[in-house]
């Protein structure tokens, strides 16, 4: 491995640093660049080729090869105790200088080698979600209260320390080459009945059929592994929010790569109503 090539993996029976300064060594990732594709094609009589009607992308698996170094005995034990079976970890690495992760599970432990001074091992990692994703989180406010206070400022006349903000249409860049999953935050600042987010491109939406009265959030999350809508009240309490998003809501909507045009609604109260979108800086098939 190159000096610059530096993986860490977590899991909650250990953690190990891969680098060219820790006796643990990587040699090779034979899979971490690509996904695979699952196509679904049909054909017509005569028809030359194929005509694709649907993908998918496959989960990522991919073997990792690599070296330990004394002292063995404890760091032969310590690899093995990381990677143990049907333990969930993460393994994440540095692209010029952002961090990326998967959310990873041993799908084969480490099978280490026996040797002196150095002893090799392969092993084999299986993501669910197969995309890379950013440790780094972006978070937008698409309407609501925008602050306008700032130094230095001058108390001559009428001044405000917010607004709010009276355009429904939102555009949000996305930078990645795949689909960004994101959490949706809805925020009352005064009675607001049956809050919506809809993509202007897909035509998908998130729609809460509730009435959310002052102070109250409602959050839905499209987030692979983490789908579902929380209600938190205007006291903090917290509630599963899933019987008030509306049948025609879909949970697979995301950011497309490109530009996404957003817009904002809701029944009544929608100039009371703040939206924020959450996701991470950025998604990729490899790095």
């Amino acid at each position: 491995m190159s000096a610059s090539h530096v993986y860490t993996y977590e899991s909650a029976t250990g953690m190990i640093r891969f680098a060219l300064d820790t006796p643990f060594w990587i040699s090779d990732i034979a899979g971490k660049s690509s996904v695979d594709i699952s196509l679904s094609t049909v054909v017509g009589s005569g028809q030359v080729g194929a005509s694709v009607i649907s993908q998918s992308v496959k989960p990522r698996s991919f073997t990792v090869d690599g070296a330990i170094f004394e002292p063995l005995g404890a760091n032969r034990t310590r690899l093995l105790g990381a990677m143990a079976p049907q333990q969930p970890g993460v393994l994440k690495t540095t692209v010029d200088g952002t961090e990326w992760y998967l959310d990873v599970i041993p799908e084969r432990t480490p099978d280490v080698s026996e040797g002196i001074g150095a002893q090799l091992f392969q092993l084999r990692l299986f993501a669910g979600y197969p995309y890379w994703r950013t440790t780094g989180t972006f978070r937008r406010q698409l309407t609501g209260l925008t602050p306008l206070f700032m130094f230095p400022f001058n108390t001559a006349g009428t001044f405000y320390i917010s607004s709010h903000g009276d355009n429904y249409f939102a555009q949000i860049h996305n930078s990645g080459n795949v689909p960004i999953d994101f959490r949706v935050i809805f925020r009352a600042h005064k009675t607001v009945e049956n809050p919506e987010l809809y993509h202007m491109g897909t035509g998908q939406k998130i729609k809460v059929n509730k009435v959310m009265m002052p102070g109250e959030n409602v959050t839905v999350s499209t987030i692979f592994g983490q789908k579902g809508v929380t209600v938190m009240g205007a006291g903090r309490e917290l509630e599963n929010g899933f019987r008030y998003l509306s049948t025609d809501s879909d949970l697979r909507m995301a950011l497309l790569p490109g530009e996404n045009l957003l817009r904002i609604d809701a029944l009544t109260g929608r100039d009371g109503l703040g939206v924020e979108i959450e996701a991470p800086e950025g998604v990729r098939s490899g790095i």
